[in-house]
């Protein structure tokens, strides 16, 4: 039995375990003196740094992801009930909406050019007498990353809701129950599982983001960490406060994950 699972054991200390050591280590070095010649210099000052002039950047990262999260469960909800309950073809709509998970770049330079003067949405906004459309900025940074991230809501609430009994809907309605009570009583609480596994996939996806900040934002939200991330270990090669961004983010998507968890009250192992 033992040698059975030696080789999945291996495979993970291998490919996870051991470049997180590895990033760790890099982490806890001065500049590029980890791939130096001369051999590492170890320092604390990287996490040091990451408090005293960084925390901004993290503060940024955390607000882009909420938001996201946010406007992903207000409308896909509801696209996952009718998605659920109303729509037919179902399968094939699903497939559809895998292609916003085809790249956070195609979205970022799409929504770009749109709201560029001269893109239909820009002439559209513009007939409705909005004359300068957020394109470098808050709106519209969230809205390209929720629309990213937008599946992966949809599809964790959709299954959560085709698990639930539509007689239950009936027997709420036929109590004297409206669609609101319905809604908070019944479907909310069954889907739990749904909407906790997908602000968790959203989140994690969006501490991450790249593309959106850097084309759509402004200098505000150009500051999240996956973009000052790539400032510090590509252009000016400091690998070492660079691991130590990536290490934050991977603790900002553990506490978020192990927050979620405590929360629901194990709600995803029902």
């Amino acid at each position: 039995m033992l040698l059975l699972v030696l080789p999945a054991i291996a495979i993970v200390v291998l490919f996870l375990y051991y470049p997180l050591l590895f990033i760790v280590q890099m982490s806890l070095t001065e500049g590029s003196s980890y791939l130096s010649p001369a051999g590492p210099i170890y320092t604390l000052q990287n996490y040091a740094e990451m408090v005293s002039r960084y925390l901004p950047n993290v503060l940024v990262t955390i607000e882009l992801a909420a938001l996201a999260a946010i406007v992903d469960l207000i409308f896909g909800f509801p696209f996952a009930y009718i998605l659920v309950r109303k729509v037919r073809y179902r399968n094939l709509v699903r497939s559809f909406m895998v292609f916003p998970m085809f790249g956070a770049l195609y979205i970022a330079f799409g929504m770009r050019f749109l709201l560029l003067p001269g893109g239909w949405v820009y002439n559209l906004l513009k007939s409705f007498g909005i004359q300068n459309p957020q394109l470098y900025g808050l709106p519209s940074v969230v809205f390209a990353m929720a629309l990213f991230a937008f599946p992966f809501m949809v599809l964790n609430i959709g299954t959560a809701l085709s698990n639930i009994d539509p007689t239950l809907e009936e027997a709420a309605a036929c109590l004297g129950a409206h669609p609101l009570q319905t809604l908070q009583r019944v479907l909310l609480p069954l889907s739990r599982a749904g909407i906790v596994a997908g602000l968790m996939l959203v989140f994690g996806w969006s501490v991450g983001a790249f593309a959106e900040p850097l084309l759509l934002g402004s200098i505000n939200e150009q500051r999240s960490l996956a973009w000052t991330l790539y400032q510090r270990g590509v252009v000016q090669t400091d690998y070492g406060l660079s691991t130590t961004m990536g290490i934050v983010l991977l603790i900002l998507a553990f506490a978020v994950t192990y927050v979620a968890l405590r929360q629901s009250k194990g709600v995803l192992g029902e």
